[in-house]
């Protein structure tokens, strides 16, 4: 996992393009989240970073194909890069042997805890604020798309 990451952070200076910016942005978000995930107890955080990410690219895409719809898009490796990108795949992954010894104890123990607060959210005594946060979102949505019309969208020109 450390080593994606990495290697995501090592290609990007070497990017130009949006669409290859907005794609390795996703791809470091998803490590992320997966990493935060597996290192907490619970995993609504990482879940909540990740749809909030997603969304905002979801923005960002929309805006840039507008922009700049009929743009070539190249990708190009250096050989140097290329180079360090072997080696940090070939190194031998040391945080990963590392953290299953620590970590096999602590799953087992959270397993259930984990099933506990989950439930917790959705129980009987929380519906109405759990209904009241679907309605809301639903309404929400209904009013974004009437109130962007395909025609006459706030990205386009006439």
């Amino acid at each position: 996992m450390l080593k994606m990451m990495m290697i995501n952070l090592m290609i990007t200076p070497f990017l130009k393009h949006p669409m290859s910016l907005g794609t390795m942005l996703i791809t470091q978000t998803i490590l992320i989240s997966i990493s935060m995930s597996i290192k907490s107890n619970s995993s609504w955080f990482s879940y909540i970073l990740f749809i909030t990410i997603i969304g905002g690219m979801m923005v960002m895409f929309m805006y840039m194909a507008s922009i700049a719809s009929n743009e070539k898009f190249n990708p190009k490796m250096n050989k140097i890069m290329l180079i360090l990108m072997l080696m940090l795949m070939l190194m031998p992954d040391l945080t990963t042997l590392e953290m299953e010894k620590k970590n096999e104890m602590k799953f087992m123990m959270m397993e259930m805890e984990e099933i506990k607060s989950t439930s917790k959210f959705f129980n009987f005594n929380k519906m109405n604020m759990t209904i009241i946060i679907m309605l809301t979102l639903l309404l929400t949505m209904i009013s974004v798309t009437n109130i962007s019309n395909t025609f006459e969208g706030p990205l386009k020109k006439k």
